[in-house]
């Protein structure tokens, strides 16, 4: 997942998430979502400067259009916020056409000290533009419904 060329890679932490079922946005604007395997509790090596979280993941829109916002947020003072707003990814399809894509998001944050929570939550920006996460559907033109990607999540100290 990572192509770090010359970089001592730190205390490294993995989530593989193997689906069995698909995740479904929501299909109603500005309500957010925790995208299945992105969790995760994390505390950076001593000395490091940079925190890196790399997550891999596959969604699809079927017949129609889809835009969505994906935020990076922390655990802190008892309750789930976003960390900074340069951190937001955004992508999606305009029209009618079937959509699939694995997506791969890094973000690199500023270290920090002690365990903090990380997780990635996923939102429309209008209603009716839900999409599937996971489950792959019309696989080589024919309906399936047993094929499934993980969820792929590494963060680490540089």
């Amino acid at each position: 997942m990572s192509h770090l060329l010359n970089k001592i890679i730190k205390n490294p932490k993995t989530v593989v998430t193997t689906h069995t079922s698909a995740q479904e946005t929501l299909n109603s604007g500005n309500t957010s979502e925790v995208l299945t395997g992105s969790e995760i509790t994390y505390t950076p090596a001593q000395g490091s400067s940079k925190v890196v979280y790399e997550i891999s993941f596959y969604c699809e829109k079927l017949n129609g259009s889809t835009l969505k916002g994906f935020y990076l947020e922390e655990y802190a003072s008892s309750s789930w916020s976003e960390i900074d707003t340069k951190y937001r990814r955004n992508f999606g399809n305009i029209g009618t056409n079937s959509q699939r894509w694995y997506i791969h998001f890094r973000f690199v944050l500023p270290a920090w000290t002690g365990s903090k929570q990380l997780r990635l939550t996923v939102s429309s920006h209008s209603g009716g533009s839900s999409f599937t996460l996971n489950q792959m559907t019309e696989w080589d033109g024919s309906s399936a419904t047993n094929k499934f990607c993980n969820t792929n999540l590494l963060v680490y100290s540089i």
